[in-house]
């Protein structure tokens, strides 16, 4: 869950430090450095100055010269772990920034921010694996046992303890709505106490169960406790947990339980489903995307105004450009940080409980706090990657194959998945497919695994693997390896990583990938069963090979144009809105491109410019002068009167028009064709020399020859 290059610092459990997965040895950072390093990370959100970190690592009386030895203590850090591993100088010192240096309290914060977000969004066993990583991460929040009881040290366990009772909150509701996905009625009597139900029953009543012990006033747990009794076909445990919970109030705090909590003791009296036991469980639309996307790593949100248009903003700092929103890059991270709490994400990530006996997430209908803006015409698309990556979290292996023209957003749906499966506490493998490199055997696989291969030990990766060590390390280092051995190799390791925590693998551009990688990813589709595996893959509609190849194998995406609508969201302003859904034709990426631009008029940005080019170059030439001509004609167009203005036969000028149909640079009008979107003509238009837009406006005249008739059948003479 760590950057590739990143440090990760375990502050709970046993205190260590390690890079990619593999602890440094306990002798590289000793002593005074290692307390240094555990007070940097408890205090992680501020800089310390130099007497501050003296005071604390010589709580005693120091050295006569204390900054100085904190500024020793603090190269020896950076000598052992990097230079990023702290920030500053002696006016003061903070440990590095995510994703150099991540602590695994953040880690668990974020996990538990995604979450409570499921749960709300009825996304339950998401919800279950986020939150039994966090609970994996927090080591039920023993922090720093060796250290003495100072302010910082306490302040940091009461953070893990927080954190830890959140994490029992959400994985006991997750076990309550997931088995309520099962068929289990209200009171899970009979045949819903068996099987996949008992089990999330049971799992959910455990939990509780420790939240009960480690907080005796933790309401939200007894109720959570109760229902799960309650759904396990044992009302009487319930009552009687009630009853506990009353005399402790009463004895200890001269008070009554809370009005939530007399509810469910209520419903249980009247054989009814308990308050909040029967969530609603919605397709993941507009809300749950809002939730994601208000994670770290997602796009920047753009409100959408209550009435009225707002001028187009600039996007605040740090944060990712519209065009993320629609189609374009963002940046890649891992795994999510903690969740920032702003006013779109207030009413579905709520802070901790600071009253006694106040709702939990999911026990509450979900509240967003006003119109908010999402992936921008994507609910249907983030559905079923969101359907996909839970069942691959329950043990069905899948493979989902998102299929498209170039432009329309391909991409950046994958950057989803791969967000959605990290801060759920997911492995992520990840590469791009190059045609140039076609001919290098599974090259993609290649690049995806070598950073989980190469930093293990080959008694590690024997462990893991077994046999297949010798086959994987081979594979790595591009030596000859026979094909099936090759699948059977990568096969073991991805099933070795599943058991662990739940894998996503991505590969983009698919269409450029060589057979060998595409006979992979089928292979895994079709042998790989009961693994906690998830291929995500992108590839060009239009390309021969891969969508073809993976159609009885994959569940297929196929995202379109962007409607009218999702661009007044993206735009706040009706009317620029209309012009650019009129030149682009609601396509994401030029969408965007227009969006980040100066106002659309006229002159076709650069950005434009540079995107239908790079459309261009994987096309012959002749396809290229065949679309300048045609852009310089204007409006749809006959392949055999161009073939005309062109010199060529009109099946050649044909064939090249499929071709650029296949890219999706023209459609079909009638029995004509003409260009994708205006923007598409306009970019090539600007792009084409005066001189040849010339030479195509005004062709050389050249002798017609008359028609030939067909063989056998006279000329007829003309009149006069």
């Amino acid at each position: 869950m760590t950057d590739e290059n990143g440090v990760l610092i375990r502050l709970a459990g046993c205190f260590s430090v390690e890079r990619n997965g593999v602890p440094y040895p306990r002798g590289a950072v000793g002593g005074k450095a290692r307390r240094l390093l555990k007070l940097l990370a408890a205090e992680r959100n501020g800089t310390l100055a130099a007497d501050r970190v003296a005071e604390e690592l010589w709580p005693g009386g120091g050295p006569k010269r204390p900054v100085q030895n904190v500024a020793t203590l603090v190269s020896r850090l950076r000598g052992a772990l990097g230079s990023g591993i702290v920030t500053g100088g002696r006016t003061g010192y903070r440990l590095g920034r995510p994703p150099g240096v991540r602590v695994d309290l953040d880690l668990a914060a974020g996990l538990l921010g995604e979450a409570e977000g499921c749960l709300a969004a009825g996304e339950p066993v998401l919800a279950g694996s986020a939150a039994g990583r966090a609970l994996e991460l927090l080591h039920d929040g023993v922090v720093l046992a060796c250290e003495p009881d100072a302010r910082w040290v306490a302040a940091v366990r009461e953070e893990a303890a927080g954190l830890v009772r959140r994490a029992r909150h959400a994985a006991a509701g997750a076990g309550l709505h997931g088995a309520g996905l099962h068929g289990a009625g209200p009171h899970g009597a009979g045949p819903h106490g068996a099987g996949v139900n008992g089990a999330m029953f049971e799992k959910a009543r455990r939990v509780a169960e420790a939240a009960v012990r480690a907080d005796p006033f933790d309401e939200v747990a007894y109720r959570l406790l109760m229902r799960a009794h309650v759904a396990a076909g044992e009302p009487a445990k319930a009552l009687l947990a009630y009853e506990r919970l009353r005399h402790r109030l009463a004895a200890e705090l001269g008070t009554d339980p809370a009005a939530e909590t007399r509810a469910v003791h209520v419903a249980i009296l009247r054989e009814e489903p308990p308050a909040g036991a029967a969530p609603s469980l919605a397709p993941v639309t507009g809300a749950a995307a809002l939730r994601r996307q208000s994670a770290p790593g997602a796009t920047a949100l753009r409100r959408r105004p209550a009435t009225g248009a707002v001028p187009r903003q600039e996007p605040a700092a740090g944060a990712v450009s519209r065009q993320g929103m629609a189609a374009g890059a963002v940046p890649r991270q891992e795994t999510a940080g903690p969740v920032p709490r702003t006013e779109a994400t207030a009413a579905i990530i709520p802070h901790p409980e600071a009253a006694r006996g106040r709702a939990g997430p999911w026990e509450a209908p979900l509240r967003v706090a006003g119109p908010g803006a999402v992936l921008a015409g994507r609910d249907e698309e983030l559905a079923r990657i969101s359907g996909a990556w839970s069942r691959a979290v329950s043990g069905c292996t899948g493979l989902l194959l998102i299929a498209g023209e170039a432009g329309v957003g391909k991409s950046r749906l994958a950057v989803e998945a791969e967000r959605m499966a990290g801060a759920a506490g997911g492995i992520v493998l990840r590469a791009r497919c190059h045609e140039i490199e076609r001919a290098l055997f599974l090259q993609p696989v290649v690049d995806a695994l070598r950073p989980r291969i190469v930093h293990l030990a080959g008694n590690v990766l024997k462990d893991l693997v077994g046999g297949w060590a010798t086959a994987l390390e081979s594979l790595v280092r591009g030596r000859a390896l026979e094909r099936r051995y090759a699948y059977e190799a990568v096969s073991a390791f991805l099933r070795a990583l599943a058991a662990r925590e739940p894998v996503l693998l991505v590969l983009e551009d698919l269409h450029a990938a060589g057979s060998a990688t595409v006979e992979l990813v089928h292979y895994l589709a079709r042998r790989l069963s009961g693994v906690r595996l998830l291929v995500v893959a992108t590839a060009l509609t239009g390309e021969d090979g891969a969508v073809d190849a993976l159609a009885g194998v994959a569940e297929v995406v196929r995202p379109g144009p962007l409607p009218l609508a999702a661009v007044r969201e993206l735009a706040g302003d009706a009317r620029l809105a209309e012009e650019v859904f009129r030149r682009t034709r609601g396509e994401p990426q030029l969408v965007t491109a227009l969006l980040d631009g100066p106002p659309p008029g006229e002159e076709v940005p650069l950005a434009v410019r540079a995107i239908v080019l790079g459309r261009l170059r994987g096309l012959r030439e002749p396809v290229r002068r065949v679309l300048r001509a045609a852009s310089v004609l204007g409006g749809a167009f006959d392949p055999v009167l161009l073939g005309e203005l062109l010199g060529l036969p009109p099946h050649e000028v044909a064939g090249h028009c499929e071709r650029a149909l296949g890219r999706g640079l023209l459609v079909v009008r009638g029995s004509a064709y003409e260009f994708a979107n205006a923007l598409i003509r306009e970019a090539l238009y600007a792009t084409t020399p005066a001189p040849t837009r010339l030479a195509y406006q005004h062709p050389a005249p050249r002798p017609l020859s008359p028609p030939q008739p067909p063989p056998d059948v006279p000329a007829r003479r003309t009149a006069g």
